[in-house]
Protein backbone atom coordinates (compact mmCIF):
# COMPACT_ATOMS: atom_id res chain seq x y z
CA UNK A 1 0.00 0.00 0.00
CA UNK A 2 1.35 3.35 -1.27
CA UNK A 3 2.30 5.85 1.88
CA UNK A 4 0.08 8.00 0.34
CA UNK A 5 -2.52 6.44 0.01
CA UNK A 6 -6.02 7.78 1.91
CA UNK A 7 -8.10 5.72 4.06
CA UNK A 8 -11.48 5.86 5.36
CA UNK A 9 -11.13 5.55 9.06
CA UNK A 10 -13.27 2.94 11.43
CA UNK A 11 -15.29 5.34 12.87
CA UNK A 12 -16.37 6.94 9.43
CA UNK A 13 -17.28 3.46 8.35
CA UNK A 14 -19.51 2.80 10.86
CA UNK A 15 -21.18 6.16 10.87
CA UNK A 16 -21.94 5.37 6.82
CA UNK A 17 -23.18 1.69 8.02
CA UNK A 18 -25.60 3.66 10.81
CA UNK A 19 -27.32 5.71 7.78
CA UNK A 20 -27.87 2.69 5.47
CA UNK A 21 -30.66 1.30 7.70
CA UNK A 22 -32.06 4.77 7.50
CA UNK A 23 -31.13 5.91 3.92
CA UNK A 24 -34.59 5.22 2.79
CA UNK A 25 -36.22 7.62 4.78
CA UNK A 26 -35.48 10.52 2.47
CA UNK A 27 -36.65 8.81 -0.72
CA UNK A 28 -38.19 10.73 -3.73
CA UNK A 29 -39.99 9.94 -6.68
CA UNK A 30 -37.31 11.91 -9.59
CA UNK A 31 -34.06 10.15 -8.34
CA UNK A 32 -35.29 7.92 -5.54
CA UNK A 33 -32.52 6.56 -3.14
CA UNK A 34 -30.34 9.07 -4.81
CA UNK A 35 -30.26 11.25 -1.12
CA UNK A 36 -30.02 8.34 1.10
CA UNK A 37 -27.00 6.92 -0.87
CA UNK A 38 -25.22 10.65 -0.94
CA UNK A 39 -26.62 10.67 3.16
CA UNK A 40 -24.45 7.32 3.45
CA UNK A 41 -21.18 9.04 1.94
CA UNK A 42 -21.07 12.26 4.31
CA UNK A 43 -19.20 10.48 7.00
CA UNK A 44 -16.86 9.03 4.29
CA UNK A 45 -16.15 12.06 2.03
CA UNK A 46 -15.19 13.48 5.68
CA UNK A 47 -12.75 11.39 7.04
CA UNK A 48 -10.78 11.34 3.08
CA UNK A 49 -10.70 14.95 3.69
CA UNK A 50 -13.24 16.49 1.10
CA UNK A 51 -13.35 19.94 1.16
CA UNK A 52 -14.48 23.00 -1.15
CA UNK A 53 -15.07 22.07 -4.57
CA UNK A 54 -14.30 18.72 -3.90
CA UNK A 55 -17.09 17.82 -1.34
CA UNK A 56 -19.86 19.40 -3.77
CA UNK A 57 -18.32 17.40 -6.76
CA UNK A 58 -18.59 13.89 -4.53
CA UNK A 59 -21.87 14.72 -3.55
CA UNK A 60 -22.96 15.25 -6.69
CA UNK A 61 -21.75 11.85 -7.80
CA UNK A 62 -23.84 9.96 -5.66
CA UNK A 63 -26.78 12.57 -6.47
CA UNK A 64 -27.78 10.74 -9.62
CA UNK A 65 -30.82 8.02 -10.19
CA UNK A 66 -30.03 5.02 -7.51
CA UNK A 67 -32.64 2.59 -6.73
CA UNK A 68 -32.23 -0.86 -5.52
CA UNK A 69 -33.44 -3.15 -2.60
CA UNK A 70 -32.07 -1.10 0.88
CA UNK A 71 -30.16 -4.61 2.12
CA UNK A 72 -27.90 -5.84 -1.15
CA UNK A 73 -28.03 -1.96 -1.63
CA UNK A 74 -25.06 -1.88 1.58
CA UNK A 75 -22.96 -4.37 -0.47
CA UNK A 76 -22.82 -1.27 -3.71
CA UNK A 77 -22.20 1.36 -1.11
CA UNK A 78 -19.73 -1.04 0.54
CA UNK A 79 -17.97 -1.01 -2.83
CA UNK A 80 -18.75 2.56 -3.43
CA UNK A 81 -16.83 3.89 -0.03
CA UNK A 82 -13.94 1.44 -1.67
CA UNK A 83 -14.28 3.34 -4.80
CA UNK A 84 -13.66 6.64 -3.18
CA UNK A 85 -11.10 5.75 -1.07
CA UNK A 86 -8.80 4.78 -4.41
CA UNK A 87 -10.54 7.95 -5.96
CA UNK A 88 -8.99 10.20 -3.11
CA UNK A 89 -5.47 9.10 -3.96
CA UNK A 90 -5.45 8.57 -7.50
CA UNK A 91 -7.50 11.30 -9.91
CA UNK A 92 -7.63 8.35 -12.81
CA UNK A 93 -10.75 6.95 -11.37
CA UNK A 94 -13.57 8.60 -12.91
CA UNK A 95 -16.86 9.51 -12.03
CA UNK A 96 -18.44 7.76 -14.37
CA UNK A 97 -16.47 4.82 -13.94
CA UNK A 98 -18.05 4.89 -10.08
CA UNK A 99 -21.89 5.26 -11.26
CA UNK A 100 -21.39 3.14 -14.40
CA UNK A 101 -20.19 0.20 -11.87
CA UNK A 102 -23.49 1.07 -9.42
CA UNK A 103 -25.60 1.20 -12.20
CA UNK A 104 -24.39 -2.28 -13.25
CA UNK A 105 -24.92 -3.75 -9.91
CA UNK A 106 -28.30 -2.08 -8.46
CA UNK A 107 -30.16 -3.84 -11.12
CA UNK A 108 -29.80 -7.74 -10.66
CA UNK A 109 -29.62 -6.96 -6.76
CA UNK A 110 -32.69 -5.24 -6.82
CA UNK A 111 -34.97 -8.18 -8.35
CA UNK A 112 -33.13 -10.72 -6.40
CA UNK A 113 -33.61 -8.51 -3.03
CA UNK A 114 -37.08 -7.45 -3.60
CA UNK A 115 -38.15 -11.12 -4.34
CA UNK A 116 -36.05 -12.96 -1.85
CA UNK A 117 -36.73 -10.27 1.57
CA UNK A 118 -40.33 -8.33 0.46
CA UNK A 119 -41.76 -11.76 -1.50
CA UNK A 120 -40.30 -14.50 1.00
CA UNK A 121 -38.52 -13.81 4.00
CA UNK A 122 -40.66 -11.32 5.38
CA UNK A 123 -44.00 -12.75 4.44
CA UNK A 124 -43.10 -15.75 6.12
CA UNK A 125 -42.29 -14.54 9.27
CA UNK A 126 -45.01 -12.03 9.45
CA UNK A 127 -47.35 -14.94 8.42
CA UNK A 128 -45.94 -17.16 11.53
CA UNK A 129 -45.99 -13.70 13.81
CA UNK A 130 -49.51 -13.87 13.31
CA UNK A 131 -50.68 -17.21 13.54
CA UNK A 132 -48.76 -16.88 17.57
CA UNK A 133 -50.39 -13.39 17.64
CA UNK A 134 -53.96 -15.11 17.00
CA UNK A 135 -53.74 -17.55 19.70
CA UNK A 136 -52.47 -15.47 22.02
CA UNK A 137 -49.39 -16.22 22.29
CA UNK A 138 -47.07 -13.37 23.33
CA UNK A 139 -43.81 -14.61 21.35
CA UNK A 140 -45.70 -12.89 17.87
CA UNK A 141 -44.60 -9.57 18.75
CA UNK A 142 -40.99 -11.45 19.36
CA UNK A 143 -41.17 -12.86 16.09
CA UNK A 144 -42.22 -9.83 14.07
CA UNK A 145 -39.04 -8.17 15.47
CA UNK A 146 -36.86 -10.26 13.99
CA UNK A 147 -37.52 -8.57 10.66
CA UNK A 148 -35.82 -5.57 12.53
CA UNK A 149 -32.99 -7.87 13.35
CA UNK A 150 -32.68 -8.98 9.92
CA UNK A 151 -32.21 -5.79 8.57
CA UNK A 152 -29.15 -4.66 10.83
CA UNK A 153 -27.24 -8.23 9.88
CA UNK A 154 -28.65 -7.66 6.49
CA UNK A 155 -26.87 -4.65 5.81
CA UNK A 156 -23.54 -4.81 8.10
CA UNK A 157 -22.10 -7.80 6.41
CA UNK A 158 -22.37 -7.06 2.94
CA UNK A 159 -21.29 -3.63 3.27
CA UNK A 160 -18.20 -4.68 4.88
CA UNK A 161 -17.77 -7.51 2.68
CA UNK A 162 -18.51 -4.85 -0.46
CA UNK A 163 -16.19 -2.10 1.17
CA UNK A 164 -12.85 -5.15 1.78
CA UNK A 165 -13.78 -6.65 -1.74
CA UNK A 166 -14.00 -3.39 -3.15
CA UNK A 167 -14.27 -3.82 -7.60
CA UNK A 168 -13.22 -6.91 -7.42
CA UNK A 169 -15.96 -8.38 -5.60
CA UNK A 170 -18.54 -7.78 -8.77
CA UNK A 171 -16.13 -10.33 -10.33
CA UNK A 172 -16.08 -12.69 -7.22
CA UNK A 173 -19.95 -12.71 -7.88
CA UNK A 174 -19.79 -13.21 -11.46
CA UNK A 175 -17.40 -16.19 -11.18
CA UNK A 176 -18.81 -17.92 -8.02
CA UNK A 177 -22.73 -17.83 -9.60
CA UNK A 178 -23.56 -16.53 -6.46
CA UNK A 179 -26.51 -14.53 -7.40
CA UNK A 180 -28.06 -18.07 -8.96
CA UNK A 181 -27.42 -19.70 -5.90
CA UNK A 182 -28.99 -17.59 -3.97
CA UNK A 183 -32.21 -17.07 -6.47
CA UNK A 184 -32.39 -21.22 -6.15
CA UNK A 185 -32.19 -21.73 -2.59
CA UNK A 186 -34.53 -18.68 -2.25
CA UNK A 187 -36.58 -21.12 -4.42
CA UNK A 188 -36.60 -23.69 -2.25
CA UNK A 189 -37.23 -22.03 1.31
CA UNK A 190 -40.27 -20.12 -0.03
CA UNK A 191 -41.85 -23.43 -1.82
CA UNK A 192 -41.69 -25.32 1.51
CA UNK A 193 -42.80 -22.96 3.66
CA UNK A 194 -45.54 -22.15 1.28
CA UNK A 195 -46.68 -25.71 1.66
CA UNK A 196 -46.41 -25.87 5.04
CA UNK A 197 -48.44 -22.19 5.48
CA UNK A 198 -51.27 -23.87 3.21
CA UNK A 199 -51.81 -26.52 5.35
CA UNK A 200 -51.82 -24.40 8.83
CA UNK A 201 -52.73 -21.55 8.10
CA UNK A 202 -55.99 -21.63 5.79
CA UNK A 203 -58.93 -23.35 6.99
CA UNK A 204 -61.86 -24.47 5.03
CA UNK A 205 -64.43 -26.98 5.42
CA UNK A 206 -67.84 -28.61 4.28
CA UNK A 207 -70.75 -29.41 5.91
CA UNK A 208 -72.41 -30.54 2.60
CA UNK A 209 -73.86 -34.12 3.01
CA UNK A 210 -73.93 -36.23 0.16
CA UNK A 211 -76.77 -39.03 -0.41
CA UNK A 212 -78.72 -37.87 2.82
CA UNK A 213 -82.53 -39.15 3.17
CA UNK A 214 -84.82 -38.62 5.59
CA UNK A 215 -83.41 -40.91 8.11
CA UNK A 216 -81.37 -39.72 10.64
CA UNK A 217 -77.50 -40.16 10.43
CA UNK A 218 -77.98 -40.95 6.95
CA UNK A 219 -75.81 -39.86 4.03
CA UNK A 220 -72.02 -39.38 3.53
CA UNK A 221 -70.23 -36.21 4.80
CA UNK A 222 -68.36 -34.62 1.33
CA UNK A 223 -65.64 -33.77 4.34
CA UNK A 224 -64.93 -36.96 4.77
CA UNK A 225 -64.49 -38.05 1.15
CA UNK A 226 -61.80 -35.33 0.64
CA UNK A 227 -59.85 -35.83 3.76
CA UNK A 228 -59.70 -39.55 2.89
CA UNK A 229 -58.19 -38.79 -0.55
CA UNK A 230 -56.46 -35.68 -0.14
CA UNK A 231 -55.97 -34.13 3.93
CA UNK A 232 -56.29 -29.93 3.26
CA UNK A 233 -57.53 -30.46 -0.37
CA UNK A 234 -60.00 -27.32 -0.03
CA UNK A 235 -56.96 -25.39 1.55
CA UNK A 236 -54.73 -26.44 -1.45
CA UNK A 237 -57.55 -26.16 -4.13
CA UNK A 238 -58.01 -22.63 -2.98
CA UNK A 239 -54.33 -21.82 -3.36
CA UNK A 240 -54.42 -23.16 -6.91
CA UNK A 241 -57.68 -21.11 -7.60
CA UNK A 242 -55.60 -17.94 -6.36
CA UNK A 243 -52.24 -18.98 -8.34
CA UNK A 244 -54.40 -19.89 -11.20
CA UNK A 245 -56.24 -15.93 -11.58
CA UNK A 246 -53.01 -14.20 -10.59
CA UNK A 247 -51.05 -16.10 -13.67
CA UNK A 248 -53.79 -14.31 -15.66
CA UNK A 249 -52.76 -11.29 -14.98
CA UNK A 250 -55.80 -10.59 -12.28
CA UNK A 251 -55.27 -7.50 -9.71
CA UNK A 252 -53.92 -9.01 -6.04
CA UNK A 253 -56.50 -6.59 -4.77
CA UNK A 254 -59.46 -7.71 -7.35
CA UNK A 255 -58.32 -11.25 -6.36
CA UNK A 256 -58.97 -10.60 -2.53
CA UNK A 257 -62.23 -9.11 -3.30
CA UNK A 258 -63.33 -11.41 -5.40
CA UNK A 259 -62.41 -14.14 -2.60
CA UNK A 260 -63.93 -12.16 0.04
CA UNK A 261 -67.69 -12.35 -1.81
CA UNK A 262 -66.94 -15.80 -2.68
CA UNK A 263 -67.07 -16.38 1.18
CA UNK A 264 -69.57 -14.79 1.63
CA UNK A 265 -71.81 -16.82 -1.33
CA UNK A 266 -70.51 -20.08 -0.22
CA UNK A 267 -71.40 -19.25 2.90
CA UNK A 268 -74.54 -18.23 2.70
CA UNK A 269 -75.22 -21.41 0.93
CA UNK A 270 -74.05 -23.51 3.94
CA UNK A 271 -71.50 -25.10 1.38
CA UNK A 272 -68.42 -24.12 3.67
Amino acid sequence: MAENQKKVDELALYGAFWRINNFAGNYNFERLMALGMTQVMIPVFRSLGYTGEKLRNGYKRHLVFYNTHPYFSALIMGVMVAMEEAKASDDSITTEAINDLKVAMMGPFAGVGDSFFWGTVHPIILAIAANLAVNGNFMGVVVALLIGVIAVLGTYYPFFWGYRGGIGIVEQIRTSHLLEKFVLGAKIVAMTVAGVMVASLISISTPVVLFQTEAEGSGVALQGILDSILPKALPLGLLFLVYFLLKKKMSPILVMLLLMVLTVVLKVLGWI
